[in-house]
């Protein structure tokens, strides 16, 4: 039953519908708009852009560019959004920075829970490589903390992402690339759900 949903998740007008009745778009535009807040100018990289949601959020003056291992997700991002930014499919262990460029702003939005170590080690990298000097990476994920509510426990045992970690395991990943804040919510979805926003500067 598990992996017969993760197989419908992965169709992206499916995967907008769920998104949707459990109050993710709402919680998205909080993330983008309360905690990356990209400047007028600025350049921003969404790593695991998905179908290029978060264009929504950002404001026309800063220049987006989004990456993701799906072509079903790029190809439907750039029918929606092609005109609003850059879509690249491809894995973060491949990105050419030369290519890429150099960004201000950097996220992941529900993505790391999704890689493994290994990969996530691949995606500090590349922030470090593309990010200008004081440039932010800022990422929110679905986290295990002492006392959740047992359906908070329950809904994230059951997502589709299989490296759910607990606050010191998403922390210690992130880690080397400077001192990262971090806030754990249970209020940004329709249902309960814990998620940890970490945010880090690198110098």
């Amino acid at each position: 039953m598990l992996s017969l949903a993760k197989r419908v998740l992965s169709v992206p007008a499916l995967f907008d519908s769920y998104q949707s009745l459990i109050g993710a778009p709402r919680c998205h535009e909080r993330f983008i708009t309360e905690m990356l807040n990209p400047a007028p100018g600025t350049r921003v990289l969404d790593i695991g852009c998905g179908v290029g949601a978060s264009l929504r959020y950002i404001p026309a003056t800063v220049r987006y560019t989004g990456i993701d291992v799906s072509d079903a997700y790029i190809n439907e991002a750039r029918r929606r959004y092609g005109e609003r930014g850059e879509f690249h499919c491809l894995n973060v262990s491949d990105a050419d920075d030369a290519m890429l460029g150099r960004f201000e702003n950097i996220f992941a939005f529900g993505v790391l829970h999704h890689l493994s170590d290994e990969t996530v080690r691949e995606t500090v990298e590349l922030v470090r490589r593309v990010a200008v000097p004081g440039a932010r990476f800022v990422t929110i994920d679905p986290c295990y903390v002492p006392g959740q509510r047992w359906i908070a426990r329950l809904l994230i045992k059951h997502d589709r992402g299989e490296h759910v970690r607990d606050v010191e395991g998403f922390h210690r990943l992130l880690s080397p690339l400077g001192d990262v804040e971090l806030v754990v919510r249970h209020d940004l979805l329709r249902v309960p759900y814990t998620q940890l926003a970490m945010s880090v500067r690198v110098l």
